[in-house]
């Protein structure tokens, strides 16, 4: 079985700072939609939030959450059932 990490990262950060949401997953069609949630900008340095899904092995760190995640994931997952 597969797990999936799912991250939203900043931009303008590097490393473990930069993790503003992670989860993991082992469903492949929930890595496919987290990877549709729109990107978030900042207007003015021109940084954001993006959204990525990968295959993950090893030790598992610890999760965080954002409300704008849970907002997208709940829009994307009715719309896939359309």
């Amino acid at each position: 079985m597969s797990v999936w990490v799912l991250i939203g990262y900043s931009t303008e950060d590097y490393g473990e700072r930069s993790i503003r949401h992670r989860e993991y997953t082992t469903s492949e069609r929930t890595a496919e939609l987290f990877e549709q949630i729109p990107r978030i900008q900042f207007t003015d340095s021109g940084h954001g939030i993006c959204f990525t899904a990968t295959a993950h092995s090893g030790k598992r760190h610890s999760t965080r959450s954002m409300e704008h995640v849970a907002t997208h994931m709940a829009r994307l997952r009715k719309e896939a059932r359309r």
